[in-house]
């Protein structure tokens, strides 16, 4: 793989990874986003239905509530039961804290109902105060639950709060069910959701990248080859040979054109048909390829002219390329299957040298011209271009 195509397959795939990278990111940050909403939503509506359930299941028995709220006795049938009931609930699901309460003031509650065992430290004994919160009021003022984040606290930990309202039979609020539920089950739940997207994301761009390195290829050559014949297309070769121009005068090396001009093509095309033609320049172009080097530039020139850019290598090296090219093309007939024939191509190569003194760009293609039409007065030839004679033929 020669230079050019080791660039422009870096720069493919950095900026398909780049693209991809931005896409993924934006479509992660929707699912996460979407996720966690749905996430949170429904822990928010299992607290809240649970708050709700245990209110109603209160007020089915008001009268018992209602009676508990005068007495508040702890040794009663009726607290025993609705902390066993509480406790129930509470073990079997992922809530925290149960119990009711209701407002005495504009600052202060009192717990009624607990669901903790009475020797725990979080226990909270009927009348047992606690502050009024903008929460709070908003279920007695509205009578209808809601549910919120509790702020994180050294002891609680972090809560996601449901109240439902515990209304008697006259419609009036006596209190609330409160439920607290842990904090960290939303974190994990989240938690689970961010592996879970980053290891689908991960593996969708390791994918991306394995494809790409292994077929990128097929994106590039029809963007950097012709088709026909596999040779660079022609609107790279001053890109290429500009830059070979100037890596030659900065390093002090040597560098070549080849000018390469298949002989009597015309009358190929006209006996033996187009398509004939077509896999003659395909098939001269693959032995021309066999023959140069991995990091020398093969460019379709125009029709059957081609071009090739030799860098690095002295005059010797470069006549030797030149003359195993024209020799592997006339060795290498090509069978024509409608007439059942082989035809053999030869092959007419101008050479010029570049020369960072007195050669520019536009000379270089000029001098390895007049080498070409050199070359082509005899036919399946290398001719390489003298300023100072008028035949370069070698």
């Amino acid at each position: 793989m020669d230079k050019l195509y080791k660039t422009f397959k870096r720069r493919l795939i950095v900026l398909c990874m780049a693209a991809l990278a931005v896409v993924m990111s934006v479509m992660y940050t929707t699912v996460y986003l979407t996720g966690a909403n749905d996430i949170v939503e429904h822990l928010e509506l299992s607290a809240k239905g649970v708050a709700v359930s245990i209110a109603n299941s209160l007020m089915m028995n008001i009268d018992e509530y209602k009676s508990f709220l005068e007495t508040r006795d702890i040794n009663s049938e009726y607290y025993k039961k609705m902390q066993t009931y509480f406790s129930d609930i509470k073990n079997n699901s992922n809530i925290k804290f149960i119990y009711t309460e209701r407002i005495l003031d504009d600052k202060t509650t009192e717990f009624i109902l607990d669901a903790e065992p009475l020797e725990s430290s979080d226990y909270s004994p009927p009348g047992s105060l606690d502050k009024n919160s903008p929460q709070k009021e908003a279920v007695y003022s509205s009578k209808s639950s809601i549910v919120f984040r509790v702020a994180k606290d050294e002891k609680w930990g972090e809560l996601l709060g449901a109240l439902a309202p515990i209304l008697d039979r006259d419609g009036e609020i006596l209190g609330m069910v409160g439920v607290d539920m842990d904090g960290s089950h939303i974190y994990n739940h989240l938690s689970r959701l961010n592996r879970a997207l980053f290891t689908i994301y991960g593996f969708i761009i390791g994918l991306s990248l394995v494809s790409l390195l292994k077929f990128s290829n097929v994106i590039l050559n029809p963007l950097l080859k012709d088709k026909l014949t596999g040779a660079y297309s022609k609107r790279y070769f001053d890109n290429f040979l500009h830059r070979e121009i100037v890596h030659s005068i900065r390093q002090r090396k040597d560098l070549a054109l080849l000018m390469l001009d298949l002989d009597h093509f015309k009358k190929i095309n006209d006996t033996y048909g187009h398509v004939f033609g077509d896999k003659v320049l395909s098939s001269v172009s693959e032995v021309i390829m066999k023959s140069i080097r991995p990091n020398d530039y093969f460019i379709r020139y125009g029709g059957e002219e081609f071009a090739v850019i030799i860098a690095n290598s002295d005059m010797t090296r470069v006549l030797e390329i030149a003359e195993r090219i024209r020799k592997a093309v006339e060795d290498t007939p090509i069978f024509n299957e409608e007439q059942n024939i082989s035809v053999t191509i030869t092959i007419s190569i101008g050479i010029s040298n570049f020369n960072n003194l007195s050669l520019n760009a536009k000379e270089l293609v000029e001098s390895a011209d007049k080498a070409l039409y050199t070359a082509k007065i005899k036919r399946n030839m290398v001719s390489v271009y003298e300023a100072d004679r008028a035949d370069g033929s070698v």
